[in-house]
């Protein structure tokens, strides 16, 4: 079979149009540095490639929620720490005035102190993230998380919600605390309370404005009004007559004021003081047999619940004259450092509580940090899976660049050569 000339020339340019492009493509390989530029160059490669290039932006994502969630966590974290110490300042704070040292205006400037304390725990229980979303209001994060009532009393505003984020496959993470555990649920022997109740209770307890009596003294004759819980507490006074002095113990619950008038009258004999219940107010009427001075101090309460700024349990004296007519200024007793004691007690379980909050966050944080290193490890390996498939052997393809170039120049010089012959070239 005879090949003509312009056979033989299309078939050249078309050998030359090929190497060309070739050599483009490595070209082309060489300047990106992947050794796969489209899915039919290596259409197994290239699948493979794709998942691992899934995979890995999967795992970005789940580091990505990792770190969030340290953020968050931190910063929920060290919001509790500075919980804890201004709790302990107010421990602090409470223990200077329960010292007999401190008159009524050093008792004023502690309260002072408190009430500023008691404001930021307030500010601390609504701290923001670095997004702007409330950490302890659960789901409400647009909302604070607790609000000051109309009577100073401070509620929380949220839901029992916990965020969580996906750090794995199978594994989510807490980033967040709901304030409602945090702050309200301190167990006392009184019960569940707030922070803010514990402080709250703790600054009525030391309020210089109550006007709390060592003791009441009347001449002949006396009323008592008794201010009760509706649990049983152990009372005990001593009560002092013209004929002697003796100690006055029962137990008292709202609705068993008499108890007290039958304890008095029990030993009225040994002090001359009898008493008279008036069932219709629950007032109980002293009464000294001589009109000499009655005198009642040393009050001592079992089983106090905590005070709050709306009262406190205690008994109130004030003097009678013979027309039962009120002589001079009620004086109130109780148990003073019973009551700053309990308050007390209630401020370090409030710390207790707040630790333990802060061991869950330490928990979280530590899982957290755990999965980021997991990933670390997954990504190392699926970006050497990657970089294997995807990336060119730049040494490699520059060798077979180099040699197709020399290829091509001496197939072009030996077209150009074949090229200018002709048919009179033969036939000389």
């Amino acid at each position: 079979m005879q090949v003509s000339t312009k056979l033989f020339n299309e078939q050249q340019i078309r050998q030359f149009g090929k190497l060309t492009e070739d050599i483009q493509k490595k070209q082309e390989k060489i300047a990106s540095g992947k050794a796969i530029l489209k899915a039919s160059d290596d259409p197994v490669a290239a699948a493979q490639l794709s998942a691992a290039r899934e995979q890995e932006q999967l795992l970005n994502r789940f580091e990505d929620n990792a770190y969030k969630a340290q953020l968050r966590l931190s910063a929920s974290d060290k919001t509790l720490q500075e919980t804890i110490s201004v709790m302990t300042r107010i421990s602090e704070l409470a223990t200077q005035a329960r010292s007999p040292a401190y008159d009524g205006f050093s008792r004023k400037a502690i309260l002072t102190e408190m009430q500023a304390l008691h404001q930021t725990l307030v500010e601390l229980a609504n701290t923001r993230d670095a997004y702007g979303q409330s950490l302890f209001s659960g789901f409400k994060t647009d909302a604070d998380a607790f609000v000051r009532n109309l009577d100073g009393t401070v509620s929380y505003n949220g839901d029992r919600g916990i965020h969580t984020v996906q750090v794995s496959e199978n594994v989510n993470v807490s980033t967040a605390v709901d304030g409602e555990s945090v702050f309200g649920r301190v167990q006392t022997a009184g019960g569940p309370k707030s922070v803010f109740e514990v402080v709250e209770g703790l600054m009525g307890s030391i309020d210089p404005l109550r006007e709390i009596n060592e003791m009441a003294t009347a001449q002949g004759s006396a009323r008592v009004r008794l201010d009760l819980p509706r649990q049983n507490q152990d009372w005990s006074f001593t009560l002092k007559g013209g004929v002697g002095a003796v100690t006055i113990a029962t137990t008292l619950a709202s609705g068993m004021e008499k108890n007290l008038a039958d304890a008095i009258n029990a030993k009225s004999d040994l002090t001359g003081v009898t008493a008279e219940f008036d069932k219709k107010t629950g007032a109980i009427f002293l009464t000294e047999t001589t009109t000499d001075l009655i005198v009642i101090e040393d009050v001592e309460i079992e089983g106090e619940g905590i005070a709050s700024q709306a009262g406190f349990y205690n008994m109130a004296v004030i003097a009678l004259d013979v027309n039962g007519a009120e002589i001079g200024k009620e004086r109130v007793l109780t148990d003073e450092d019973q009551l700053l004691g309990r308050g007390i007690e209630n401020v370090l379980s409030s710390i207790d509580h707040l630790a333990l909050q802060q061991a869950r966050l330490g928990a979280q944080m530590a899982k957290a940090e755990i999965q980021i290193e997991v990933l670390q490890s997954r990504k190392l390996a699926v970006t050497r899976d990657i970089s294997a498939m995807g990336d060119a052997d730049l040494a490699k393809l520059v060798t077979e660049l180099q040699s197709q170039l020399t290829n091509r120049d001496a197939a072009q010089q030996a077209f150009a050569n074949i090229g200018q012959q002709s048919l009179f070239d033969y036939i000389r």
